[in-house]
């Protein structure tokens, strides 16, 4: 049997680690609640569970097939729906669009997968996914709150190639405020986690240790460097920065040739300092972000004072330049799930990479937040999951994010518990 976990986040050595599970609603009516509870607490240690929302794309999110769903193979999910029965009276100019599907629209699927889980001793959570408003959506109804790059365009996430939202637009602000506040306020929820994209990052400084080039990713390409919208220029000159100016300098910048712009040998830190005003933008940026986690977190607790603001920390590399610096944005959260998914790749050696992006985790936020390492539970090769669940357990860390039920196989959910029966939590885990 798994110790039962405290409500609380814990950092005495000798209390439990948390071990959460992600599930989507369809995970919980094709198998069955109370089943899918089973399986991850006996299979795996899980203690904690969070269900996600406003999410996108088909799943299983790399393709193939759901490995043990006895209902279907696949699922299109409508874009950023949520699964929960909202209290409108929270929100303002944007609401919420709750699941049409009738095989789900029939429950609430936040309040019974609360239950269940406090019913066995277990913590439970909400994670609003990467956009939270459908683009399509935002592009028709919201246009005003579209990030927009210094060229004037929309901003491009990846989001098939559809606008992100401007994190300074008062329409969006309120409709944040309104979901943290409508959850805390309605469910008994230990946390509530997000993976909202703040600003785009090019995809190679999401997947590769390589030396930012602030002007290479932020600003060139026509359909990044946001934002530079109204929302943005109105919330800057508040803070005493005049973003009207900084877009014309930096436009200069972003029309140069495109090749590095740096010279050879020169840090990103030290280029930084030879164009402060590029380093104000990035600046500004951080503190947009900073900015609307206080006012979440603020309006969350407001209704339920101890309820844990988690953010999930997807940049693995160089998460400034989207938008996040750890030092001041721990401030505004209670604890961090680190995400560096290796586990999928099935390649052992890229555990010892792990490994060490966790350490250098833990000296940069661990003493600051409680935290959790995410593991990728859908590779194919359950001893590398095996590994990475024993020797990430050394690193500093607070327990382990599990990513997500409806891919992985049992087997790879036995192998994290016999990682968890090697590493520094072994006596929980007998």
């Amino acid at each position: 049997m798994t110790a039962p976990l405290q409500r609380s986040p814990a950092k005495d050595p000798g209390s439990p680690p948390e071990i959460s599970a992600s599930v989507f609603p369809w995970d919980l009516a094709d198998e069955g609640l109370e089943q899918v509870l089973d399986n991850l607490q006996g299979m795996a240690g899980a203690n904690s569970v969070y269900m996600c929302n406003l999410s996108q794309s088909t799943r299983p999110f790399r393709g193939g097939e759901y490995p043990h769903n006895p209902v279907r193979k696949r699922y299109k999910c409508e874009d950023c729906r949520i699964y929960w029965s909202p209290d409108m009276k929270h929100y303002g100019k944007i609401k919420p669009l709750r699941t049409e599907r009738d095989f789900l629209a029939k429950t609430d699927w936040v309040e019974e997968f609360t239950t269940a889980a406090h019913k066995r001793g277990m913590k439970a959570g909400v994670e609003l996914f990467h956009a939270w408003i459908d683009p399509r959506r935002l592009e028709k109804e919201f246009p005003d709150s579209i990030q927009v790059n210094e060229f004037g365009k929309p901003v491009i996430t990846h989001n098939d190639g559809h606008p992100a939202v401007c994190l300074n637009s008062p329409a969006f602000q309120e409709y944040a405020l309104g979901l943290y506040s409508d959850l805390a306020a309605n469910y008994d929820l230990d946390y509530i986690q997000t993976c909202l994209i703040p600003y785009v990052l090019r995809t190679k400084y999401l997947t590769q240790n390589l030396p930012p080039d602030p002007i290479d990713w932020a600003l060139v390409a026509p359909e990044k460097g946001g934002c530079f919208c109204g929302h943005c220029m109105a919330a800057a000159k508040k803070s005493g920065f005049d973003l009207e100016e900084a877009r014309k300098e930096l436009l200069i910048l972003a029309k140069q040739d495109k090749q590095p712009i740096r010279k050879p040998g020169i840090l990103a830190a030290e280029y930084l300092r030879q164009q402060p005003v590029l380093k104000r933008w990035l600046d500004f940026r951080c503190e947009s972000v900073n900015n609307l986690y206080r006012m979440t977190s603020t309006a969350a607790k407001s209704f339920k004072p101890d309820i844990d603001i988690r953010w999930n920390h997807y940049t693995r590399t160089h998460s400034y330049y989207s938008g996040i610096d750890l030092s001041s944005f721990t401030k505004h959260v209670d604890s961090i799930r680190a995400n560096a998914f290796v586990e999928h790749s099935d390649d052992l050696k890229l555990v010892d990479d792990k490994v060490r992006y966790l350490e250098n985790f833990e000296k940069a936020a661990g003493d600051r937040v409680h935290w959790v390492a995410a593991l990728d539970i859908r590779g194919k090769d359950p001893s590398v999951l095996e590994k990475s669940a024993e020797l990430s357990s050394f690193t500093g860390c607070d327990g382990y994010a599990l990513s997500h039920y409806g891919g992985a196989t049992f087997e790879n959910l036995r192998a994290v518990k016999r990682g968890l029966q090697k590493s520094k939590w072994a006596a929980h885990f007998k």
